[in-house]
This record gives C-alpha cells, structure tokens and sequence, in this order.
C-alpha cells in the first residue's frame, strides 16, 4: 500500500476576522495548481460570519507529493481530512475546479459530512467523451524554477492567465505555490509533471456513480464567460444530484474567484441567503429564484 503522507492543517483566512453573533465554518477547497491561500482574497470578502478554512490538497502548496498511481480520490481524502477536526456542527464546502469535485466526492464518499456544497465549475470530465488534451500539454510547459520569488512574480504579472488573477490572489500564490529549491531560487510546490497528471486522471475520477450518494443540498456555478463548464453539462450533472441547483455568474471565467473574489464572494453571499437562510429549503432540482441581473458577479441565468 502505497503511504500517501499527511496532509498539513488547513490555514484559516478569516482568522483576523471578528464576528458577533452565530458564525457558520466553511472549507475552501482550491483548483489543480494552486494553494488554500490563493481563496484568501475571497474568504475575506464574504460578508456572511463565516470562519474559512483553506487546506492544500495533495501535491500542492504544503502538502505531501502526489505519489505514482495516486488517483482523485486522495484529494476526497484530504477534504475529509481537513473536514475532520471542524465539527460537530453545520460545515459549507466551497470549492473551484478540481477542489469542488474533491467536495463532491468527500461527501459522496462519507455522507452528511457537508450541509451544503457550493462549487463553481468542478471538473465533471466525461469518461467516454472525447479527450481535451490542453490544460495538461499547457502544464507540461510550465516552468518550474525561479530565480525568486520576486522573478517568478514579476514574470506572472506579465503574462496572461496568471495576469488575469486579482492582485492579491497573485501575491498569495507566489507566496504559498514556491518552495526553495534545492539548486537554488525556488520552484513550483505543484511540480508541472504532476499538474498534468491530475489534468489526465481527471476523468477517471467516478464523478458521476458520486453524486447519486450526495445527500447534502448543491449549488453548481458556472462564469457567464468560460470555455471550460458548459450550462448543458452542470445543467445534467445537477440532475443527477438529490437536491441540485446552477447559476450562471455574470463577468466570469474559470477563474472567477482568483480574478474577481469580490464579486464571487458577492455570488457566495447570495447563494448563502437562498440555501441557508430561508424558513423551508426548496423541492429538490429547483433553482434559485433571485431577480437575474447583468453585473459581474451576479445571476443571469438560472436553470
């Protein structure tokens, strides 16, 4: 059996935070690449009494390496890992990308973990649909060594899509996503090769026999402008959940919340108030019905 390491303690974000009155606990979960940190900028702007968590997943930021032949399931491993010590008591997970496929399938895996999942584009991959090569081929280009970390923040800020990231989220990841290297300068946490790898194994991952077991409300949100997420493919992967709801966030790309985590945290909020904050939930497989407008990071189309 292969020994996968342990995962560090999830950061806090919202740690300098004060909040008066009841408080809900949340778990960030990040995209393939990236840190917990990188959800900082987001966290912070919630205007919910929300106390953040942001673990590291495996092979990223902190967190051990990805061993050979590890699969999606480790990152499940880690949700339910950081998850652990948060309870008792009602926890939101919050993930983008590859970190809301990892809620999707913590909480398949040990239901009831989760009250509610709000995930913006989890990779839903198909098995048996046609293979899209390019988030991997990019990865693979990578580079993995920097002079520092000023060079590699410098060189980032220049050069899209890192320079499409808030100016905050770009400074925490530089700050959380390089190590020292042992040649010297410092290098990526996520080394290419295995950024490639989670883009390979991603349709591999048994998304779709996990979300018949998700028994905890989910919201699937999509960016108005991504190229990566169709509505038609959440629109089906919501009905095939228990209690499964999408929006479209108006402004937004893959990276809604690195490029704009104030109006996702505005999305969030909103999200919040229809999933937690109403006398009765919704029957399962119904929308959302806020009144649909056309700023960033608002509604413009629910299904």
């Amino acid at each position: 059996m292969t020994d996968l390491g342990t995962a560090p303690g999830p950061r806090e974000p919202t740690s300098a935070r004060e909040f008066s009155g009841p408080v809900r606990t949340a778990l960030f979960c990040h995209a393939a690449g990236f840190t917990g940190l990188v959800l900082r900028a987001c966290a912070r702007r919630v205007r919910k009494p929300l106390r953040v968590f942001a673990p590291d997943l495996r092979g990223h930021g902190g967190a051990p390496p990805l061993p050979p032949g590890a699969d999606w399931s480790v990152f499940a491993d880690d949700v339910l890992a950081s998850a652990a010590p948060l309870g008792p008591g009602p926890l939101i997970g919050v993930g983008h990308s590859l970190g809301g496929t990892a809620l999707l399938l913590a909480e398949a895996a040990a239901p009831g973990t989760f009250d509610l999942l709000v995930c913006h584009e989890p990779i839903l991959a198909d098995p048996a649909g046609p293979v899209d090569d390019a988030f991997a081929r990019s990865a693979d280009r990578r580079r993995a060594v920097f002079p520092s970390k000023a060079a590699a923040l410098a060189r980032y800020s220049s050069r899209p899509p890192l320079s499409e990231l808030h100016p905050e989220v770009l400074a925490d990841y530089v700050d959380s996503g390089l190590t020292p290297d042992p040649g010297g300068g410092v290098r990526l946490c996520c080394a290419p090769q295995d950024e490639a790898r989670v883009y390979r194994t991603a349709a591999s991952c048994g998304w779709r026999e996990a979300l018949g077991r998700v028994r905890c409300p989910v919201v699937l949100l999509r960016g108005e402008n991504s190229p990566v997420v169709s509505a038609e493919s959440l629109a089906s992967a919501a009905s095939e959940l228990r209690s499964g709801a999408t929006r479209t966030i108006s402004g937004m790309g893959h990276h809604g919340p690195l490029t704009h985590p104030a109006a996702f945290a505005s999305a969030l909020d909103e999200v919040f108030d229809s999933a937690l904050f109403r006398p009765a939930p919704a029957p399962p497989g119904n929308t959302f019905r806020n009144p649909p407008t056309n700023d960033v990071g608002q509604v413009v189309d629910e299904y």
